[in-house]
């Protein structure tokens, strides 16, 4: 990079430079998902130094945290339940569109999982919040269909999301069926999972 484009690079205030390096991230990431999300590939995205990189996120595994905090976000924001739909189509709804959003940034949801089992602390508390909103909204959709709210319920629903979590890990690496039948596997694991009750 030379000095005139990393002067004008420093022209957007700290928060912009952030949210255009996190954007970058993203295209690097969409562009081929299965692909490392390295620092120097993020930066030549975002047309600055991998030096002013670390300037605006202090470290990789920083810089690696700020991808997967901002992702789980949006991840939040696409499985929320749309009230509009009833409580059944909720339900397939909403784990259909974490599956898709999944294989969007496959890589990004394995370094997460995998970050997480490593007992990095944020990402640990990151995941565990993740698991926590999407087993309330799937209790409160089973529980508008009748389907009464215990502990064995909540203890189910918990470990479903590990059981599909490692369906995901394992399709990614080793895709042997098609997206579709993947979203179908995990809408009716968790059917098959209730009946244990």
């Amino acid at each position: 990079m030379t000095q005139a484009s990393e002067h004008r690079a420093s022209r957007l205030r700290p928060d912009e430079r952030r949210a255009q390096i996190l954007d970058a991230a993203r295209r690097v990431l969409e562009a081929d998902p299965h692909r490392d999300l390295s620092v120097e590939l993020v930066a030549a995205e975002a047309q600055v130094s991998p030096a002013l990189l670390f300037h605006y996120f202090g470290s990789k595994k920083k810089f690696q945290f700020a991808v997967i905090e901002e992702a789980a976000s949006e991840l939040m924001l696409r499985t929320a339940p749309d009230l509009s739909l009833p409580p059944d189509k909720q339900l397939s709804s909403g784990i259909r569109a974490f599956v898709r959003a999944v294989l969007e940034a496959p890589q990004l949801y394995r370094v997460t999982l995998l970050m997480s089992a490593a007992g990095d602390p944020a990402v640990r508390a990151l995941h565990s919040e993740l698991r926590q909103v999407f087993s309330r909204w799937v209790i409160d959709a089973l529980a508008k269909q009748g389907v009464e709210t215990t502990p064995k319920v909540e203890l189910v629903c918990l470990g479903w999301q590990g059981y599909m979590e490692q369906i995901l890990l394992t399709w990614i690496d080793d895709p042997t069926i098609t997206e579709d039948e993947l979203e179908d596997l995990c809408e009716g694991s968790l059917s098959a999972v209730l009946t244990t009750l």
